[in-house]
This record gives C-alpha cells, sequence and structure tokens, in this order.
C-alpha cells in the first residue's frame, strides 16, 4: 500500500512540475523583447517563484531552451496544453532532469534517447527542420544548411574545455571522475590541441583542474580560430574586443613568454573576469586597457567583432528569436567601422584577425569585403591549411557541424 502511495505523490509531484512548466512558457514572450538579457530575465522569473532549486532552475531551463529552439513547430499547439507540454518533453535533450518527465507522456515514446533524431518522434523530417530557421535569415547563409547541419545548429553543445596548463592525462582522469557512467565521457580531441570534449552537464565547478585554472571553458571553434592564424611564439598582440577572455588566455598561451597580450573591452565587468582568470592561469604576459587603445603598434590585432551570435543559437536559442534582420545589418556598420579603428593599430608587416561567431553573410564576408576595397594597404593573409577546412573566397567559415561546436567566421589580412 505505501508503495502505491509512494508512486502516487511522486506522479503527482511530476505533474505539478508540468504545470509550473506550462505557466513559466506562458510568461515567456515579455522575455524576448529584443535587445532585453534574455539570461537576467529568465533568472529574475524563476526567482519570483521563490523555492525553486538547482534541480528545478536545470529542468525548466532545459524545457524553456527547447520551446524556444522548436518555437516555429510548437507555437500552433501551444493551447493545448497536454500536447504542447507532451511534444517540449519528448524534443528535450534527455537530461536527468528532463527524462524524469517520461511517465507523465500522453503516450509511451520508445527511443528517447537519441538527441538529434528526437524531432522525427513528433512526426517532423530532417527536412523540415529548416522551417526552425527565421525565413529571412535562409538568405544570409553562404551556403545552403544540409540535414547534418541542421540537426546539430538544433542540438545541445557538449561542454567544450581547453587545457591551459598541466598533465592532459590527469585532467581527463578528474573530469570522467566527475562524470561517471556518462554514454560520451570526457575525451581529447584528436588534430586539436589542448582541446576536450565533455558531457554538458559536468559538474565542472567541483573539478580541481578547473578551481586551479588548468583548464578553461572555450568553444572548440573558438580554439580552432587560432590554431588557423597559427602565431609566433614571440611578438605584441592586441585583443581588442577580449570579453571574459578566452581567445585572449589561448593567445597568450600560444605566443609564450617572450610575446605579450594587451587586452581591451569597453565592458569592465567582462575585464574583470579576464583579470581573475589570467591570475588563476599564472600567466605573466597579458596586460589590460580599461580606456580604448587610440595609439600603439602591434604585430596583430585580433578583432573579435560583437555581432547577431547567429554561430551560438544552440547554445543560445532566445538570440534566434530575439534577432531582427534590421539588427544584422546595423551589426554590419558597427563591424566596418571597428575593424577599420583597429586596422590603423597595425603594424607594417602585422597581422589583422577579424571573426565573429555570425553565420551570416552580411557579418563576414560583405564586411570584409568592403574592408579591403577601402584599405589597399592590406591584403588577404592565408589561413593554415590544416582541420578539413577550405578557405573560399576571403575567410573561412567553421559550422556548427564542423566538430560540434559553435559556428564562426574568420578572416586575416596582412598590412603591406
Amino acid at each position: 500500500m505505501s508503495g502505491t502511495l509512494n508512486k502516487e505523490i511522486k506522479f503527482h509531484r511530476l505533474m505539478n512540475q508540468r504545470r509550473v512548466a506550462y505557466s513559466l512558457l506562458q510568461r515567456l514572450q515579455t522575455l524576448l523583447e529584443p535587445g532585453s538579457n534574455f539570461i537576467r530575465e529568465l533568472n529574475l522569473l524563476f526567482k519570483s517563484q521563490g523555492k525553486f532549486g538547482s534541480r528545478d532552475r536545470r529542468l525548466y531551463r532545459e524545457l524553456i531552451y527547447t520551446y524556444l529552439r522548436y518555437q516555429t513547430w510548437l507555437d500552433p499547439i501551444r493551447f493545448d496544453e497536454t500536447a504542447f507540454l507532451d511534444a517540449i518533453i519528448i524534443l528535450a535533450n534527455p537530461t536527468p532532469e528532463a527524462s524524469t518527465l517520461y511517465p507523465t507522456l500522453s503516450s509511451p515514446t520508445a527511443n528517447l534517447q537519441a538527441p538529434k533524431d528526437r524531432h522525427r518522434l513528433i512526426g517532423k523530417s530532417d527536412n523540415d527542420l529548416i522551417e526552425l530557421i527565421p525565413s529571412w535569415f535562409q538568405s544570409h547563409l553562404s551556403e545552403t544548411l544540409d540535414s547534418e547541419s541542421a540537426k546539430t545548429l538544433f542540438s545541445r553543445p557538449p561542454l567544450w574545455l581547453r587545457i591551459q596548463r598541466g598533465d592532459p592525462k590527469a585532467i581527463i582522469e578528474q573530469l570522467r571522475q566527475a562524470s561517471p557512467n556518462q554514454a560520451n565521457p570526457p575525451t581529447a580531441i584528436w588534430g586539436v590541441p589542448d582541446a576536450l570534449r565533455c558531457p554538458p552537464d559536468l559538474p565542472l565547478s567541483d573539478v580541481p583542474a578547473y578551481q586551479n585554472g588548468e583548464i578553461e571553458i572555450q568553444d572548440i571553434s573558438s580554439q580552432l580560430l587560432l590554431q588557423l592564424v597559427h602565431p609566433q611564439p614571440e611578438g605584441s598582440w592586441l585583443d581588442a574586443c577580449a570579453g571574459a577572455g578566452g581567445k585572449t588566455l589561448q593567445l597568450a598561451k600560444m605566443i609564450g613568454s617572450n610575446g605579450c597580450v594587451t587586452a581591451y573591452d569597453p565592458r569592465s565587468k567582462a575585464l574583470d573576469e579576464l583579470e581573475r582568470r589570467s591570475r588563476r592561469a599564472r600567466l605573466k604576459n597579458i596586460s589590460l586597457l580599461r580606456s580604448k587603445p587610440d595609439r600603439g603598434s602591434y604585430d596583430g590585432v585580433l578583432v573579435d567583432a560583437p555581432c547577431s551570435g547567429s554561430g551560438t543559437w544552440r547554445r543560445h536559442p532566445f538570440l534566434m528569436r530575439q534577432t531582427r534582420e534590421k539588427d544584422i545589418f546595423q551589426h554590419s556598420e558597427a563591424q566596418s567601422s571597428i575593424l577599420h579603428f583597429y586596422s590603423e593599430r597595425v603594424a607594417p608587416g602585422g597581422i589583422l584577425v577579424y571573426c565573429t561567431c555570425s553565420l551570416s553573410s552580411y557579418e563576414n564576408k560583405n564586411v570584409v569585403k568592403k574592408f579591403l576595397e577601402t584599405h589597399s594597404s592590406f591584403e588577404p593573409a592565408p589561413l593554415a591549411k590544416n582541420f578539413d577546412l577550405e578557405e573560399i573566397g576571403n575567410g573561412i567559415t567553421i559550422s556548427p557541424a564542423h566538430l560540434d561546436g559553435d559556428g564562426l567566421y574568420i578572416a586575416t589580412f596582412r598590412r603591406s
């Protein structure tokens, strides 16, 4: 009798989670206003519930992000609560929290453990995935998305780490101990130095190697960027849009103690985080600028320009729903201005690197074309010929499907 009662109590709790999820999803639209800080607003929404623990947050965040990925398919059934939530639970990544809701599904569904093929369980084909992308954005793509690229774009990415220092074998062992019984345990990636692929739910904050600055969170495409540039182990570099400094730390390691990296970002909190990370990584060849560098001459300048972030839609699906086409064009104008400004900081014979985490040709190839037409002292510089990437025209686009990371564009120029 007690066993039956416990099952009933558990099922009642699961159904209550469904009701809470539906309430949160109905309130979501106000968080998606263009330009709003979705992550901050979502955290405030969770806080307003008053009783959410970390497990609750992980569950509802996964369900909300699933809705955002598949919103085009889900909105037509939004007001049928049962069908709407069933579809979201089926489409959600099989995290430990989301999978607990499987007993609440109206109809038993087999093969729930195939993350990239779950759309088939609601009657959608691989070719239907293109419907999920904003219709206006399809003309921005340099290449039409094939089915594998589309499947990757709408799947949850792994957690990518980079070894900053330390023994790789010992670090991998620590990571595996932190994520036992994983179908895809932490592993090194052949051909990409220092890169580690890990399960997305790995409790990284508990890993000593992370606490000690031996490993850093950095997407695989971001790591690949500097491998393609292949900076020499010396010289002076400016990281002009450093953010919290993932590329800054990698660049500082690559150029070594005979080189130096100067980092600038207009956001003071980002520079504070970079300062903390550089101390933790024990790097002595990084200096921070707290004001815009209007003078100076560098052997290399890295411009990771602010962009629409369409290459990160799989990690940040809210951006796909917030971004408007006019935002892309505004970014493009700003990117051209930023690239022009920092080109004047490049020494004769030096390298200028331009990159975005965007898949829009208006933010990528069009910006590069305009730059070359108006800056005769710069010419395209070839990127390293490896990693099975082909430079077509000026620059390389790394698709999410290439190494299961973010989408990224990179072009390099040399000053004559």
